[in-house]
């Protein structure tokens, strides 16, 4: 029974595995936008590193699952120049999906509390894919060719302007594109270029609160954009509660906390799918822990 339900699930999820192993999924980026933008790289102007989990779609055999950690720091005393590191495990199905890459930003001061971020990223990809382990395919031609490793470069860049309030960024995490071909040993995993669109307000509604708007854009060529939606109200910069819509996806609640002087924690909770596969899934839930230590 359980190797039957495996082989559903991976049907129902070869359709989105391309999409989902292109970039990881993560609904906490607001906090790490590290993620999706190496120009985000050192933009706190502290030491900050951050682990997240992530297990989408509880319940469903084969659904995806996450692990990232990402560090980065200013490196200079006028903080101009930073690095950092990015660690992606990623997994969906029978096929493994991993990642890291170094990233470097420099930082020009464009108004008098006015600043923009430019930075690059470089590293590799390593994909997996185990169909021996899919009972009973030995016999199909697209999973007869065995199991697949490979290793290929990737490189991105992103810009990120922001103020005491507003922010902007523009990135394109994958600027190489790969097509898939999974019939094939020497074909490489798909990997499309795509653009991120990332904009944010902060207003004070008082001394004690404010409230975060945040908006995340996803362009790539032939497929409809997505948008993601935040809503954040923090409390005396201690906790942090909110909503978000993620396009044809789900709605997602959102909460983090300053569980001591440079430590957070993050958990989200993504419910209500929208796709199909909201019949056979019980929602995604994601935790992250954050360490940021101000440098002297």
């Amino acid at each position: 029974m359980r190797k039957t339900l495996i082989k559903l699930s991976l049907l129902l999820l070869l359709p989105v595995m391309g999409q989902a192993q292109q970039q990881i999924i993560n609904t906490q980026y607001i906090y790490n936008r590290l993620l999706i933008n190496p120009g985000y790289t050192g933009v706190e102007d502290k030491l900050v590193m951050s682990a997240l989990v992530r297990n989408q779609w509880s319940g469903l055999d084969g659904a995806p699952n996450t692990q990232a950690f990402t560090v980065h720091s200013p490196i200079d005393q006028e903080k101009t120049a930073s690095i950092g590191g990015i660690l992606v495990r990623d997994e969906i199905g029978v096929t493994v999906q991993m990642a890291a890459y170094f990233t470097a930003s420099y930082r020009l001061q464009v108004a008098e509390r006015s600043f923009l971020s430019v930075g690059l990223q470089g590293g590799f990809l390593n994909n997996q894919a185990n169909y021996s382990e899919l009972p009973g395919f030995e016999n199909d031609p697209v999973f007869a060719v065995g199991n697949i490793s490979e290793f290929r470069p990737n490189f991105g860049v992103g810009v990120y302007f922001y103020s005491d309030r507003f922010h902007a960024g523009l990135s394109a995490p994958n600027l190489f594109e790969r097509d898939v071909d999974v019939a094939n040993m020497d074909s490489n995993s798909n990997i499309d270029r795509f653009y991120y669109l990332d904009m944010g307000y902060q207003f004070y509604l008082s001394p004690d609160l404010t409230l975060d708007v945040n908006t995340l854009w996803k362009v790539l060529n032939g497929d409809p954009t997505q948008f993601d939606i935040y809503s954040m109200v923090g409390i005396r910069d201690k906790i942090w509660v909110g909503a978000a819509y993620r396009s044809f996806d789900s709605i997602d609640a959102l909460f983090k906390v300053k569980i001591k002087d440079n430590f957070f924690l993050g958990y989200s909770y993504d419910f209500a799918t929208t796709s199909e596969l909201s019949r056979v899934n019980s929602g995604s839930h994601e935790f992250m822990l954050q360490f940021a230590l101000n440098k002297k």
